[in-house]
C-alpha cells in the first residue's frame, strides 16, 4: 500500500514541525499525523537499551526492520521504546543513527507503506520520501528562536547548550550524504520565528485544501 495524499513538513530542529503538523492533522479530516523522526528515535533508543550504538549499518537496519506503530506506541522487535524517545541520550545519538543509508533504507520504505491521507514531517519528506507529495512544505526559524523553543519544551538545559545542540544537528543534518536536511525546489518555505502555532497551521491547511479541492490524489 501507499499514502493516497501526503502533506510534506520539513525542516530542522525546533522549527515548530511536530507540534505543526500534528495539528494539521487535526484540522483535516482523514487524515493521519506521522512523526518520523519518532521512528528513527524509537530505533536509537533500541540501540541504546541493548548496547548497539557501534553496530555494524546492517545490524542497526536489523534493528530498523523491528520497528512498529502500535496505535501512538512505538516498539522495536516487539519491545516498547516510547517513553525513551525524547530522552537526552537518544537526542544526542539520533543524528548519527538516521545518517545511516541502511537504516534510512528501511525508514524509507516503512513510511512510504503507510496508507491513506499523512501528515508526514521530517528533515528529507518532499525532497525523498514523497517526491511527489501534493502540498510541501519547508518551516525554519531563527536559531535562537529555536533554542528558546526548546527551552520551553525541556527545561532540562539552559537556552545556550541548546543552541549548540541545534546549531551541531543542523551541520549534521544538512552536511550527511544520504538525504540531506535541504529545502524541496517546490516546497513553500515558511518562516515559523515570529509567527503563533495556529498562524502557521492555517497556511498549511489553505494549500493543503486548495490541492484538495484541485483534485490532487495518489502520492
Amino acid at each position: 500500500m501507499s499514502p493516497e495524499f501526503v502533506i510534506a513538513i520539513d525542516g530542522p530542529a525546533g522549527a515548530g514541525k511536530s507540534t505543526v503538523a500534528r495539528k494539521v492533522a487535526g484540522r483535516l479530516d482523514g487524515f493521519r499525523y506521522l512523526d518520523t523522526g519518532a521512528m528513527y528515535r524509537a530505533v536509537t533508543a533500541y540501540l541504546l537499551r541493548h548496547g548497539g550504538l557501534h553496530a555494524s549499518p546492517e545490524e542497526m537496519a536489523a534493528a530498523a526492520e523491528g520497528l512498529e506503530w502500535r496505535f501512538e506506541r512505538l516498539f522495536v522487535h516487539g519491545e516498547e521504546v516510547t517513553g525513551a524517545i525524547r530522552s537526552p541520550e537518544v537526542t544526542a545519538e539520533v543524528s548519527r543513527i538516521s545518517a545511516v543509508s541502511e537504516v534510512r533504507r528501511v525508514m524509507r520504505r516503512k513510511q512510504r507503506e503507510f496508507p491513506g491521507k499523512l501528515v508526514a514531517e521530517g528533515r528529507d519528506m518532499g525532497s525523498v520520501v514523497y517526491p511527489n507529495a501534493q502540498v510541501k512544505v519547508y518551516l525554519d526559524a531563527t536559531l535562537g528562536e529555536r533554542a528558546r523553543r526548546r527551552y520551553r519544551q525541556y527545561p532540562d538545559l539552559g537556552v545556550e547548550e541548546y543552541r549548540e545542540r541545534i546549531a551541531r544537528r543542523d551541520a549534521q543534518d544538512s552536511g550527511r550524504e544520504d538525504s540531506p536536511l535541504v529545502q524541496a525546489p517546490e516546497a513553500i518555505g515558511i518562516d515559523t520565528s515570529r509567527l503563533t502555532v495556529e498562524e502557521v497551521v492555517d497556511k498549511i491547511v489553505a494549500l493543503a485544501l486548495e490541492r484538495l479541492d484541485q483534485g490532487g490524489g495518489s502520492a
